[in-house]
Protein backbone atom coordinates (compact mmCIF):
# COMPACT_ATOMS: atom_id res chain seq x y z
CA UNK A 1 0.00 0.00 0.00
CA UNK A 2 1.28 3.38 -1.10
CA UNK A 3 0.12 5.99 1.90
CA UNK A 4 1.41 8.34 0.10
CA UNK A 5 -1.41 8.05 -3.24
CA UNK A 6 -4.90 7.61 -3.12
CA UNK A 7 -5.87 4.04 -4.34
CA UNK A 8 -6.01 3.79 -8.02
CA UNK A 9 -3.97 6.92 -9.00
CA UNK A 10 -1.35 6.99 -11.45
CA UNK A 11 1.08 8.15 -9.01
CA UNK A 12 1.46 11.69 -11.32
CA UNK A 13 3.99 14.02 -9.50
CA UNK A 14 6.18 16.87 -10.97
CA UNK A 15 9.59 17.72 -9.83
CA UNK A 16 10.36 20.87 -8.14
CA UNK A 17 13.97 22.32 -9.73
CA UNK A 18 16.48 22.55 -6.79
CA UNK A 19 16.85 26.58 -7.73
CA UNK A 20 13.43 26.78 -6.02
CA UNK A 21 13.85 24.70 -3.10
CA UNK A 22 16.50 26.97 -2.53
CA UNK A 23 14.96 30.20 -3.38
CA UNK A 24 11.95 29.06 -0.83
CA UNK A 25 14.70 28.33 1.96
CA UNK A 26 13.42 24.56 2.28
CA UNK A 27 16.15 23.16 3.36
CA UNK A 28 16.58 25.25 6.45
CA UNK A 29 12.57 24.72 7.02
CA UNK A 30 13.18 20.54 6.88
CA UNK A 31 16.39 21.13 8.98
CA UNK A 32 13.76 22.31 11.67
CA UNK A 33 11.03 20.12 10.84
CA UNK A 34 13.30 17.07 12.24
CA UNK A 35 16.62 16.78 13.93
CA UNK A 36 17.02 12.86 12.42
CA UNK A 37 19.02 12.88 9.56
CA UNK A 38 16.99 9.89 8.07
CA UNK A 39 13.68 11.86 8.33
CA UNK A 40 15.67 14.70 6.89
CA UNK A 41 16.53 13.13 3.56
CA UNK A 42 12.81 11.48 3.53
CA UNK A 43 11.48 14.89 3.82
CA UNK A 44 14.13 16.32 1.04
CA UNK A 45 12.82 14.23 -1.41
CA UNK A 46 9.78 14.12 -1.14
CA UNK A 47 8.57 17.80 -0.60
CA UNK A 48 10.13 18.54 -3.98
CA UNK A 49 7.74 15.98 -5.71
CA UNK A 50 3.95 17.71 -6.02
CA UNK A 51 1.06 14.85 -6.65
CA UNK A 52 -0.76 16.52 -10.11
CA UNK A 53 -4.18 14.69 -9.59
CA UNK A 54 -6.23 16.79 -7.34
CA UNK A 55 -7.67 13.92 -5.47
CA UNK A 56 -3.90 12.81 -4.17
CA UNK A 57 -3.48 15.75 -2.38
CA UNK A 58 -7.49 15.27 -1.02
CA UNK A 59 -6.38 11.77 0.16
CA UNK A 60 -2.90 13.55 2.08
CA UNK A 61 -5.16 15.86 3.71
CA UNK A 62 -7.38 13.91 5.11
CA UNK A 63 -4.69 11.67 6.79
CA UNK A 64 -3.10 14.39 8.09
CA UNK A 65 -6.12 15.46 9.47
CA UNK A 66 -6.51 12.47 11.49
CA UNK A 67 -3.23 12.88 12.94
CA UNK A 68 -3.96 16.72 13.73
CA UNK A 69 -7.27 16.18 15.59
CA UNK A 70 -5.47 12.88 17.48
CA UNK A 71 -1.98 13.50 19.82
CA UNK A 72 -2.45 9.55 21.08
CA UNK A 73 -2.65 8.45 17.14
CA UNK A 74 -0.14 10.67 15.95
CA UNK A 75 2.56 9.83 19.16
CA UNK A 76 1.94 5.63 18.69
CA UNK A 77 2.77 5.99 15.06
CA UNK A 78 5.50 8.02 15.48
CA UNK A 79 6.91 5.55 17.37
CA UNK A 80 5.85 2.80 15.22
CA UNK A 81 8.65 4.81 12.83
CA UNK A 82 11.43 3.17 14.41
CA UNK A 83 9.83 -0.64 14.38
CA UNK A 84 9.21 0.04 10.68
CA UNK A 85 13.13 1.00 10.44
CA UNK A 86 13.57 -1.96 12.41
CA UNK A 87 12.30 -3.79 9.45
CA UNK A 88 13.56 -2.40 7.05
CA UNK A 89 17.26 -2.94 8.05
CA UNK A 90 16.25 -6.74 7.84
CA UNK A 91 14.84 -6.52 4.54
CA UNK A 92 18.26 -5.48 3.36
CA UNK A 93 19.54 -8.75 4.47
CA UNK A 94 19.63 -12.24 2.17
CA UNK A 95 16.58 -14.67 2.94
CA UNK A 96 17.00 -18.01 3.57
CA UNK A 97 15.08 -19.50 0.30
CA UNK A 98 17.10 -22.66 -0.23
CA UNK A 99 17.20 -25.55 1.48
CA UNK A 100 20.56 -26.02 0.84
CA UNK A 101 21.28 -22.56 2.74
CA UNK A 102 22.67 -23.90 6.18
CA UNK A 103 23.78 -20.11 7.11
CA UNK A 104 22.94 -20.28 10.87
CA UNK A 105 22.92 -16.46 10.80
CA UNK A 106 20.80 -15.57 7.92
CA UNK A 107 18.46 -18.13 9.71
CA UNK A 108 18.67 -16.20 13.17
CA UNK A 109 18.22 -12.83 10.59
CA UNK A 110 14.80 -14.30 9.27
CA UNK A 111 13.93 -15.20 12.62
CA UNK A 112 14.15 -11.58 14.42
CA UNK A 113 12.41 -10.23 10.51
CA UNK A 114 9.73 -12.23 11.23
CA UNK A 115 9.50 -11.32 14.19
CA UNK A 116 9.33 -7.24 13.75
CA UNK A 117 7.11 -7.71 11.22
CA UNK A 118 4.09 -9.35 13.35
CA UNK A 119 5.37 -7.52 16.47
CA UNK A 120 4.94 -3.88 13.85
CA UNK A 121 1.63 -4.92 12.16
CA UNK A 122 0.00 -5.93 15.00
CA UNK A 123 0.74 -2.61 17.11
CA UNK A 124 -0.10 -0.68 14.17
CA UNK A 125 -3.89 -2.55 13.48
CA UNK A 126 -4.06 -1.82 17.21
CA UNK A 127 -3.85 1.94 17.51
CA UNK A 128 -5.47 2.71 14.29
CA UNK A 129 -8.26 0.50 15.71
CA UNK A 130 -8.13 2.48 19.27
CA UNK A 131 -8.73 6.09 17.45
CA UNK A 132 -11.19 7.86 16.23
CA UNK A 133 -10.37 8.25 11.91
CA UNK A 134 -11.94 9.81 9.25
CA UNK A 135 -9.34 9.75 6.12
CA UNK A 136 -9.87 6.73 3.36
CA UNK A 137 -5.99 6.34 3.22
CA UNK A 138 -6.10 5.29 7.67
CA UNK A 139 -9.17 3.29 7.32
CA UNK A 140 -8.01 1.25 4.64
CA UNK A 141 -4.52 0.38 6.12
CA UNK A 142 -6.95 -0.13 9.54
CA UNK A 143 -8.56 -2.42 7.60
CA UNK A 144 -6.21 -4.43 5.70
CA UNK A 145 -4.09 -5.08 8.30
CA UNK A 146 -7.12 -6.46 10.42
CA UNK A 147 -7.52 -8.87 7.33
CA UNK A 148 -3.81 -9.81 7.82
CA UNK A 149 -4.10 -10.12 11.74
CA UNK A 150 -7.33 -12.06 11.66
CA UNK A 151 -5.36 -15.16 10.05
CA UNK A 152 -4.74 -17.88 11.07
CA UNK A 153 -1.29 -18.38 9.84
CA UNK A 154 -0.68 -14.84 11.48
CA UNK A 155 -1.71 -15.87 15.07
CA UNK A 156 0.22 -19.40 14.14
CA UNK A 157 3.81 -16.97 13.28
CA UNK A 158 3.41 -14.70 16.60
CA UNK A 159 3.39 -18.25 18.53
CA UNK A 160 5.61 -19.74 16.69
CA UNK A 161 8.09 -17.40 16.87
CA UNK A 162 7.45 -16.81 20.81
CA UNK A 163 8.72 -20.25 20.92
CA UNK A 164 11.75 -20.27 19.01
CA UNK A 165 13.04 -16.93 20.92
CA UNK A 166 12.00 -18.74 24.04
CA UNK A 167 14.15 -21.94 22.74
CA UNK A 168 17.01 -19.66 21.85
CA UNK A 169 16.81 -17.62 25.34
CA UNK A 170 18.52 -20.55 26.63
CA UNK A 171 21.80 -19.16 25.90
CA UNK A 172 23.19 -16.09 27.82
CA UNK A 173 27.02 -16.37 28.06
CA UNK A 174 29.92 -18.47 26.63
CA UNK A 175 33.19 -19.01 28.27
CA UNK A 176 35.88 -18.63 25.61
CA UNK A 177 39.44 -20.00 25.53
CA UNK A 178 41.64 -17.98 22.96
CA UNK A 179 45.32 -18.66 21.40
CA UNK A 180 47.50 -16.40 20.56
CA UNK A 181 50.69 -15.69 18.16
CA UNK A 182 53.55 -13.41 19.38
CA UNK A 183 52.19 -10.74 17.76
CA UNK A 184 48.86 -10.97 19.43
CA UNK A 185 46.73 -12.04 16.71
CA UNK A 186 44.16 -15.31 17.07
CA UNK A 187 45.78 -18.89 16.25
CA UNK A 188 42.73 -20.83 17.61
CA UNK A 189 39.33 -21.27 19.78
CA UNK A 190 40.38 -23.45 22.30
CA UNK A 191 37.26 -24.26 24.42
CA UNK A 192 33.20 -22.77 23.95
CA UNK A 193 31.35 -23.34 26.86
CA UNK A 194 27.66 -21.90 26.61
CA UNK A 195 26.22 -21.15 29.66
CA UNK A 196 22.43 -20.64 30.89
CA UNK A 197 23.07 -17.00 32.61
CA UNK A 198 25.13 -14.09 32.22
CA UNK A 199 28.90 -14.13 33.01
CA UNK A 200 31.05 -11.72 34.64
CA UNK A 201 34.73 -10.77 33.30
CA UNK A 202 37.10 -11.71 36.47
CA UNK A 203 40.08 -10.19 34.15
CA UNK A 204 38.03 -7.81 32.21
CA UNK A 205 39.21 -9.11 29.16
CA UNK A 206 37.10 -7.24 26.97
CA UNK A 207 38.37 -3.80 28.19
CA UNK A 208 41.88 -5.47 27.23
CA UNK A 209 40.65 -6.64 23.77
CA UNK A 210 39.00 -3.75 23.19
CA UNK A 211 42.06 -1.65 23.66
CA UNK A 212 44.34 -3.85 21.51
CA UNK A 213 41.23 -3.32 18.64
CA UNK A 214 40.11 -7.01 18.56
CA UNK A 215 37.10 -6.93 19.57
CA UNK A 216 35.49 -3.47 19.39
CA UNK A 217 34.40 -4.14 16.13
CA UNK A 218 32.36 -6.93 17.28
CA UNK A 219 31.32 -5.07 20.83
CA UNK A 220 29.84 -2.19 18.81
CA UNK A 221 27.90 -4.58 16.19
CA UNK A 222 26.17 -5.76 19.17
CA UNK A 223 24.66 -2.84 19.93
CA UNK A 224 22.76 -2.31 16.72
CA UNK A 225 19.60 -4.07 15.76
CA UNK A 226 20.47 -4.90 11.86
CA UNK A 227 21.09 -8.51 11.36
CA UNK A 228 23.21 -7.29 8.59
CA UNK A 229 25.60 -5.41 10.89
CA UNK A 230 26.15 -8.71 12.76
CA UNK A 231 26.88 -10.57 9.65
CA UNK A 232 29.70 -7.57 8.86
CA UNK A 233 30.93 -7.48 12.11
CA UNK A 234 31.74 -11.57 12.42
CA UNK A 235 33.60 -11.55 8.84
CA UNK A 236 35.71 -8.72 9.78
CA UNK A 237 36.46 -9.65 13.38
CA UNK A 238 39.14 -12.33 13.75
CA UNK A 239 37.54 -13.29 17.15
CA UNK A 240 33.90 -13.68 15.79
CA UNK A 241 35.11 -15.48 12.78
CA UNK A 242 36.75 -18.28 14.85
CA UNK A 243 34.01 -18.53 17.70
CA UNK A 244 31.67 -18.62 14.53
CA UNK A 245 31.41 -22.68 13.86
CA UNK A 246 31.56 -23.48 17.73
CA UNK A 247 28.68 -21.22 18.09
CA UNK A 248 26.92 -22.53 14.77
CA UNK A 249 27.89 -26.35 15.91
CA UNK A 250 26.28 -25.65 19.87
CA UNK A 251 23.04 -24.10 18.06
CA UNK A 252 22.44 -26.68 15.10
CA UNK A 253 20.12 -28.33 16.67
CA UNK A 254 17.75 -25.61 16.97
CA UNK A 255 18.54 -24.61 12.62
CA UNK A 256 16.12 -27.87 11.41
CA UNK A 257 13.71 -26.37 13.39
CA UNK A 258 13.81 -22.91 12.85
CA UNK A 259 14.10 -23.32 9.34
CA UNK A 260 11.01 -25.96 9.14
CA UNK A 261 8.92 -23.23 10.99
CA UNK A 262 9.72 -20.26 8.72
CA UNK A 263 9.34 -22.07 5.33
CA UNK A 264 5.42 -21.87 6.42
CA UNK A 265 5.35 -18.16 6.57
CA UNK A 266 7.47 -17.11 3.53
CA UNK A 267 4.17 -15.83 1.81
CA UNK A 268 3.67 -13.26 4.30
CA UNK A 269 4.41 -9.99 2.76
CA UNK A 270 6.31 -7.87 4.68
CA UNK A 271 6.89 -4.82 2.26
CA UNK A 272 3.47 -4.20 2.94
CA UNK A 273 4.70 -2.15 6.19
CA UNK A 274 8.42 -1.69 4.94
CA UNK A 275 6.94 0.31 1.98
CA UNK A 276 4.61 2.68 4.13
CA UNK A 277 7.92 4.03 5.82
CA UNK A 278 8.87 7.07 4.02
CA UNK A 279 5.09 8.36 3.93
CA UNK A 280 4.75 7.82 7.56
CA UNK A 281 7.27 9.68 7.84
CA UNK A 282 6.44 12.56 5.87
CA UNK A 283 2.75 12.51 7.57
CA UNK A 284 4.17 12.33 11.27
CA UNK A 285 7.36 15.11 10.95
CA UNK A 286 4.79 17.05 9.09
CA UNK A 287 2.02 16.74 11.65
CA UNK A 288 4.08 16.78 14.78
CA UNK A 289 5.74 20.24 12.90
CA UNK A 290 2.72 21.22 12.48
CA UNK A 291 1.41 21.12 16.30
CA UNK A 292 4.52 22.23 17.54
CA UNK A 293 3.86 25.89 15.49
CA UNK A 294 -0.17 25.84 17.01
CA UNK A 295 1.26 26.02 20.65
CA UNK A 296 3.80 28.56 19.94
CA UNK A 297 0.97 30.74 19.02
CA UNK A 298 1.57 30.54 14.87
CA UNK A 299 -1.99 30.62 13.17
CA UNK A 300 -2.24 27.42 10.65
CA UNK A 301 -4.46 26.16 8.55
CA UNK A 302 -5.40 23.20 5.81
CA UNK A 303 -6.07 24.45 2.60
CA UNK A 304 -10.12 23.93 0.85
CA UNK A 305 -9.33 22.54 -2.58
CA UNK A 306 -12.40 23.75 -4.37
CA UNK A 307 -12.18 24.39 -7.98
CA UNK A 308 -13.96 27.62 -8.85
CA UNK A 309 -14.71 28.89 -12.05
CA UNK A 310 -11.66 31.24 -12.86
CA UNK A 311 -9.25 29.44 -10.93
CA UNK A 312 -9.31 31.34 -8.06
CA UNK A 313 -6.67 30.87 -4.79
CA UNK A 314 -7.65 32.97 -2.37
CA UNK A 315 -4.85 33.23 0.69
CA UNK A 316 -5.62 35.13 4.02
CA UNK A 317 -3.35 36.35 6.51
CA UNK A 318 -0.39 34.32 4.39
CA UNK A 319 2.90 34.77 6.80
CA UNK A 320 6.53 33.50 5.80
CA UNK A 321 7.20 30.14 7.75
CA UNK A 322 10.99 31.58 8.39
CA UNK A 323 9.28 34.09 10.53
CA UNK A 324 7.92 31.88 12.49
CA UNK A 325 10.92 29.93 12.86
CA UNK A 326 12.92 32.84 13.66
CA UNK A 327 10.86 33.53 16.74
CA UNK A 328 8.75 36.35 15.77
CA UNK A 329 5.97 37.82 17.61
CA UNK A 330 3.03 40.22 15.75
CA UNK A 331 3.74 39.11 12.23
CA UNK A 332 2.59 41.47 9.77
CA UNK A 333 0.18 39.05 7.71
CA UNK A 334 -1.40 39.52 3.63
CA UNK A 335 -4.14 38.42 2.02
CA UNK A 336 -3.24 37.65 -1.91
CA UNK A 337 -5.58 36.75 -4.41
CA UNK A 338 -5.22 34.91 -7.78
CA UNK A 339 -7.55 35.07 -10.55
CA UNK A 340 -7.92 34.33 -14.14
CA UNK A 341 -9.05 38.11 -14.27
CA UNK A 342 -5.71 38.96 -11.95
CA UNK A 343 -2.53 36.63 -12.17
CA UNK A 344 0.62 38.71 -12.68
CA UNK A 345 1.57 41.42 -10.31
CA UNK A 346 4.36 43.83 -10.42
CA UNK A 347 5.88 43.95 -6.18
CA UNK A 348 7.99 47.00 -5.93
CA UNK A 349 8.72 49.03 -2.75
CA UNK A 350 11.45 49.95 -0.27
CA UNK A 351 14.50 48.20 0.42
CA UNK A 352 13.50 45.90 3.38
CA UNK A 353 9.87 46.73 3.39
CA UNK A 354 9.04 43.33 2.92
CA UNK A 355 9.31 42.17 -0.64
CA UNK A 356 11.13 39.33 -0.57
CA UNK A 357 9.92 38.22 2.53
CA UNK A 358 6.11 38.46 1.27
CA UNK A 359 6.58 36.51 -2.00
CA UNK A 360 8.95 33.89 -0.70
CA UNK A 361 5.98 33.54 2.08
CA UNK A 362 3.30 33.12 -0.96
CA UNK A 363 5.79 30.49 -2.64
CA UNK A 364 6.03 28.57 0.84
CA UNK A 365 2.54 28.17 1.21
CA UNK A 366 1.81 27.43 -2.45
CA UNK A 367 4.56 24.61 -2.22
CA UNK A 368 3.10 22.78 1.16
CA UNK A 369 -0.68 23.40 -0.31
CA UNK A 370 0.50 21.28 -3.53
CA UNK A 371 2.09 18.76 -1.23
CA UNK A 372 -1.10 18.22 0.89
CA UNK A 373 0.13 19.69 3.90
CA UNK A 374 -0.89 22.62 5.95
CA UNK A 375 -0.02 26.31 5.34
CA UNK A 376 1.00 29.43 7.07
CA UNK A 377 -2.04 31.04 6.73
CA UNK A 378 -5.55 31.63 8.40
CA UNK A 379 -7.41 30.60 5.15
CA UNK A 380 -6.21 29.09 1.77
CA UNK A 381 -8.81 28.30 -0.74
CA UNK A 382 -8.77 27.00 -4.40
CA UNK A 383 -6.78 24.32 -6.27
CA UNK A 384 -3.16 24.78 -5.98
CA UNK A 385 -0.46 25.14 -8.28
CA UNK A 386 1.02 21.76 -9.93
CA UNK A 387 4.61 23.69 -10.21
CA UNK A 388 6.35 26.04 -8.69
CA UNK A 389 9.26 28.14 -10.38
CA UNK A 390 11.88 30.70 -9.16
CA UNK A 391 14.37 33.06 -10.02
CA UNK A 392 15.77 34.59 -7.17
CA UNK A 393 19.36 36.62 -7.58
CA UNK A 394 21.78 34.35 -8.47
CA UNK A 395 25.21 33.74 -6.75
CA UNK A 396 28.15 35.40 -7.89
CA UNK A 397 30.32 31.74 -8.20
CA UNK A 398 27.98 30.17 -10.42
CA UNK A 399 28.30 33.16 -13.13
CA UNK A 400 31.67 32.60 -14.42
CA UNK A 401 30.87 31.10 -17.93
CA UNK A 402 28.06 33.58 -18.87
CA UNK A 403 28.21 36.44 -16.61
CA UNK A 404 25.39 37.57 -14.42
CA UNK A 405 23.27 38.90 -17.28
CA UNK A 406 24.30 35.88 -19.37
CA UNK A 407 23.38 33.19 -16.74
CA UNK A 408 20.12 34.94 -15.58
CA UNK A 409 18.66 34.74 -19.39
CA UNK A 410 19.70 31.23 -19.23
CA UNK A 411 17.44 30.43 -16.21
CA UNK A 412 14.48 32.61 -17.62
CA UNK A 413 14.31 30.96 -20.99
CA UNK A 414 14.63 27.48 -18.74
CA UNK A 415 11.78 29.27 -16.66
CA UNK A 416 9.52 29.89 -19.76
CA UNK A 417 9.86 26.74 -21.50
CA UNK A 418 8.37 24.85 -18.26
CA UNK A 419 5.41 27.06 -17.81
CA UNK A 420 1.87 26.53 -17.98
CA UNK A 421 -1.02 28.10 -16.69
CA UNK A 422 -1.19 26.05 -13.37
CA UNK A 423 2.30 27.31 -12.88
CA UNK A 424 3.66 29.77 -10.12
CA UNK A 425 6.57 31.89 -11.39
CA UNK A 426 8.56 34.33 -8.68
CA UNK A 427 10.92 36.70 -9.98
CA UNK A 428 13.04 38.69 -7.35
CA UNK A 429 14.77 41.61 -9.28
CA UNK A 430 15.85 39.72 -12.18
CA UNK A 431 17.40 42.30 -14.72
CA UNK A 432 18.72 44.19 -11.68
CA UNK A 433 22.00 43.68 -12.65
CA UNK A 434 21.64 45.75 -15.80
CA UNK A 435 20.86 49.38 -16.73
CA UNK A 436 17.57 50.57 -16.15
CA UNK A 437 16.52 50.96 -19.60
CA UNK A 438 18.02 47.03 -20.83
CA UNK A 439 15.82 45.44 -17.80
CA UNK A 440 12.71 47.23 -18.46
CA UNK A 441 12.95 46.06 -21.88
CA UNK A 442 13.74 42.57 -20.77
CA UNK A 443 11.37 42.58 -18.14
CA UNK A 444 8.73 43.55 -20.62
CA UNK A 445 9.26 41.09 -22.72
CA UNK A 446 9.54 38.46 -20.14
CA UNK A 447 5.58 39.32 -18.83
CA UNK A 448 4.72 39.57 -22.70
CA UNK A 449 4.79 36.01 -22.75
CA UNK A 450 4.38 34.62 -19.57
CA UNK A 451 0.87 36.53 -19.92
CA UNK A 452 0.00 34.81 -23.22
CA UNK A 453 0.80 31.51 -21.28
CA UNK A 454 -1.34 32.23 -18.49
CA UNK A 455 0.92 31.71 -15.80
CA UNK A 456 0.63 33.36 -12.18
CA UNK A 457 3.70 35.45 -11.63
CA UNK A 458 4.90 37.74 -8.62
CA UNK A 459 7.60 39.89 -10.15
CA UNK A 460 9.33 41.41 -7.41
CA UNK A 461 11.84 44.51 -8.77
CA UNK A 462 13.33 48.03 -8.33
CA UNK A 463 12.24 49.22 -11.88
CA UNK A 464 9.55 51.23 -11.06
CA UNK A 465 8.78 52.40 -14.69
CA UNK A 466 7.33 48.44 -15.59
CA UNK A 467 4.95 48.81 -13.13
CA UNK A 468 3.82 52.44 -14.74
CA UNK A 469 3.32 50.93 -18.05
CA UNK A 470 0.63 48.46 -17.21
CA UNK A 471 -2.08 50.07 -19.27
CA UNK A 472 0.04 49.31 -22.65
CA UNK A 473 0.94 45.55 -21.13
CA UNK A 474 -2.50 44.88 -20.04
CA UNK A 475 -3.41 44.92 -23.95
CA UNK A 476 -1.67 42.20 -24.72
CA UNK A 477 -2.94 39.02 -25.58
CA UNK A 478 -3.98 36.89 -22.56
CA UNK A 479 -6.72 36.49 -20.07
CA UNK A 480 -5.04 38.35 -17.07
CA UNK A 481 -4.49 41.77 -16.27
CA UNK A 482 -1.18 43.10 -15.02
CA UNK A 483 -1.17 44.39 -11.11
CA UNK A 484 0.81 46.86 -9.37
CA UNK A 485 1.60 45.96 -5.98
CA UNK A 486 3.45 48.24 -3.25
CA UNK A 487 4.45 47.99 0.20
CA UNK A 488 2.76 50.30 2.20
CA UNK A 489 5.24 53.08 3.83
CA UNK A 490 2.63 55.22 6.45
CA UNK A 491 4.51 57.99 7.80
CA UNK A 492 8.04 56.78 6.68
CA UNK A 493 7.68 53.79 8.17
CA UNK A 494 7.34 50.18 6.29
CA UNK A 495 4.38 48.76 7.20
CA UNK A 496 5.25 45.40 5.78
CA UNK A 497 1.57 45.47 4.29
CA UNK A 498 0.84 45.25 0.37
CA UNK A 499 -1.24 47.46 -1.39
CA UNK A 500 -2.70 48.04 -4.81
CA UNK A 501 -0.85 51.37 -6.02
CA UNK A 502 1.87 52.35 -8.59
CA UNK A 503 5.42 52.75 -6.92
CA UNK A 504 6.33 56.14 -5.86
CA UNK A 505 10.14 56.05 -6.02
CA UNK A 506 10.18 59.88 -4.39
CA UNK A 507 8.69 58.28 -1.63
CA UNK A 508 10.75 55.25 -1.18
CA UNK A 509 14.14 57.47 -1.52
CA UNK A 510 12.65 59.69 1.38
CA UNK A 511 12.18 56.85 3.74
CA UNK A 512 15.76 55.57 2.63
CA UNK A 513 17.17 58.82 3.14
CA UNK A 514 15.48 60.05 6.54
CA UNK A 515 16.58 56.38 7.56
CA UNK A 516 20.00 57.21 7.16
CA UNK A 517 20.23 60.79 7.71
CA UNK A 518 21.04 62.07 4.60
CA UNK A 519 18.44 64.45 3.61
CA UNK A 520 19.19 67.77 2.73
CA UNK A 521 17.64 69.21 5.79
CA UNK A 522 19.36 66.28 8.58
CA UNK A 523 22.93 67.00 6.37
CA UNK A 524 22.83 70.79 6.80
CA UNK A 525 21.78 70.61 10.50
CA UNK A 526 24.70 68.05 11.17
CA UNK A 527 28.23 69.57 12.71
CA UNK A 528 30.97 69.44 10.19
CA UNK A 529 33.15 66.25 10.92
CA UNK A 530 36.92 66.56 10.10
CA UNK A 531 38.50 64.06 8.17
Amino acid sequence: MDILFKEGSDKKTIQIQPETMKDLAMDEIITRMSSVPDERTILRDLMGKLPVNVEDIRFRQSILRDLLDSSELRESLYDALSMIKTMKDFASVRRASSDNDKALYTLLSDLRSLSAYVETTSYIHEKLSACEIKSEGLIRLRDDLQKITSTQEFADAGEDIKKMLEDLSTVRSAVVGVNFTPDLTISEISAIEFLPYPTRSKYKFADIAAKIGMISAAGQAAQKIGAAQMQAAKQRDPLMASMAPSIEKHLKRHFDSIKQILSRYTRLDTHFITEMYEGFTFYLVSAQFAEKLKSQGYEICIPQIEETEDRTIDIRDVYNIRLALLGTKDIVKNDFLFSDKERLFILTGPNRGGKTILEQGIGIVSLMASLGLFVTASSFRGIPFKNILSHFPIDENFTLNYGRLGEEAKRVKEIVGATNQDTLILFNETYSTTSAVDGLYLSRDLLHILKEKGASVIFNTHIHELARQLSEMNEWEGKSDVVSLVMEIRDNVNTFKVKRSSPDSSSYAKNIAQKYGITYEQMKGSPSISL
